[in-house]
């Protein structure tokens, strides 16, 4: 009992930064526990389905002096490959001492999720047990969807995304618009969280930063992109339309009612290409245009929705708490409504959620747990239950995808008590 109590008493003889970074200290061991053990052992051991070859396979030839898109193709931006790069230097030709360094550098973009988490939480709540809650909502969450955080390179897309967010929120806006540049040649998806900031620089009558911002984006961007543009521009701009040209992916919310009704005698194939295996029907083209409809207008929805907001909120009194709700939002919508949903994708979320804090909390943190649970339940353990067409993996990945529309429109609906809980000084005119 001695000891407790004295490190309580410890504790609240800090000051409130040590106080912070203590707290952001404990989350990180805690965090590198579960990557380096939790993850490896037990059912989380299972990687049987594992994009890391491909990884180990593009470093592989980078290093022996292939150069990317003009001597191999590849779907992933220049970043990306940069990231495969790395461990590839680092364990040689040791396929197995290559995973064990990429997950280590997944780490480190994961410790770097906690810190900005810490830093952002209490600047939005000025709470030790608040920040301690979103910093530990992180590491929940990351331990429900699974290992595939730590194999998949998406921690770090969403660690682009998130040090954008943190960045505008502190009015570094520049930053914040350099910050979506590399994570645009990482992955396109960050693209999603510009037109929010361009909503508020409209609102704020920022009128110079809505051309200013973008064009930093871009010319981060060209920066990263000019030696494979030069070496083979139309191999560098393969890698983005290979995902415009993906046809409808087994696990999208597109494909669930094409495999319930193909128990109704609906003919249905299920074929590999693009790195997946997708799903084609009579009506699976239709779909797909659909998908790409219906995605534009809710998501175009939600940005007139986030204007809404601040236009109600004012332009004097900040209402920046909510960006993360609605950047949560904006990429939840386009994981449901799109033609592809890969796990890997709900990485996304995964900081975003854990900053998240509404009366409708327990709404919130219920369906998103659920989601994930139902995602690693699904993949990789009993993944091929689903390409076989299995009536309860059908049943499972249909309600998952139902639950994650749902909360889109839960956060949606939250928006509002964010703005009443949180008021944040507005920036100086510019």
């Amino acid at each position: 009992m001695r000891i407790p109590g004295r490190l309580k008493s410890f504790y609240l003889s800090l000051d409130d930064k040590t106080r912070l970074w203590t707290i952001a200290g404990a989350f990180m061991l805690l965090n590198a526990f579960v990557w380096l053990v939790l993850f490896n052992v037990l059912w989380f051991g299972d990687k049987t389905i594992t994009d890391t070859p491909i990884y180990f396979d593009y470093a592989s030839r980078m290093v022996k002096g292939m150069f990317p898109y003009r001597d191999f193709s590849s779907e992933y931006p220049p970043l990306a490959l940069l990231l495969f790069v790395i461990p590839r230097l680092l364990s040689g030709s040791n396929y197995g001492m290559f995973v064990w360094w990429f997950e280590v550098e997944m780490l480190l973009f994961s410790l770097g999720i906690v810190s900005i988490i810490t830093n952002a939480s209490w600047k939005l709540w000025r709470s030790h047990v608040r920040t301690a809650y979103a910093v530990a909502s992180y590491i929940a969450f990351t331990i429900f969807l699974g290992s595939i955080v730590e194999a998949r390179f998406d921690i770090a897309v969403a660690f682009f995304i998130l040090a954008s967010l943190a960045c505008f929120m502190a009015d570094r806006n520049l930053a914040a618009w350099l910050l979506l540049g590399l994570g645009i040649m990482t992955k396109i998806i960050p693209v999603l969280i510009a037109p929010l900031y361009i909503i508020i620089h409209f609102r704020r009558r920022q009128h110079e930063e809505m051309w200013l911002g973008p064009l930093a984006m871009l010319i981060m961007a060209a920066i990263i992109a000019t030696p494979f543009l030069i070496a083979s521009a139309e191999g560098l701009a393969g890698s983005f339309f290979y995902h415009a040209e993906r046809p409808l992916q087994l696990e999208s919310s597109w494909s669930s009612p094409l495999l319930i009704l193909s128990k109704l005698g609906y003919r249905v194939q299920i074929l590999s290409s693009y790195g997946s295996h997708n799903v084609f029907a009579s009506a699976s083209d239709t779909l797909v245009l659909l998908s790409g409809l219906t995605t534009m207008f809710v998501l175009l929805s939600i940005y007139w929705l986030y204007y809404r907001s601040l236009n109600n909120a004012g332009t004097g009194v900040g209402a920046l708490s909510e960006l993360f709700c609605f950047a949560a939002a904006i990429l939840a919508a386009f994981i449901f409504l799109g033609k592809v949903f890969s796990p890997q994708f709900l990485i996304w979320l995964l900081p975003l959620m854990a900053l998240i804090r509404t009366r409708n909390q327990l709404w919130v943190s219920g369906l998103f747990a659920s989601v994930l649970l139902l995602t690693q339940w699904e993949f990789p353990y009993r993944y091929w239950e689903l390409f076989l067409i299995e009536p309860e993996m059908v049943a499972t990945v249909t309600l998952r995808n139902i639950l994650l529309g749902l909360l889109v429109v839960v956060i949606l609906w939250s928006a509002g008590d964010l703005r009443q809980n949180v008021r944040l000084p507005a920036p100086a005119a510019v």
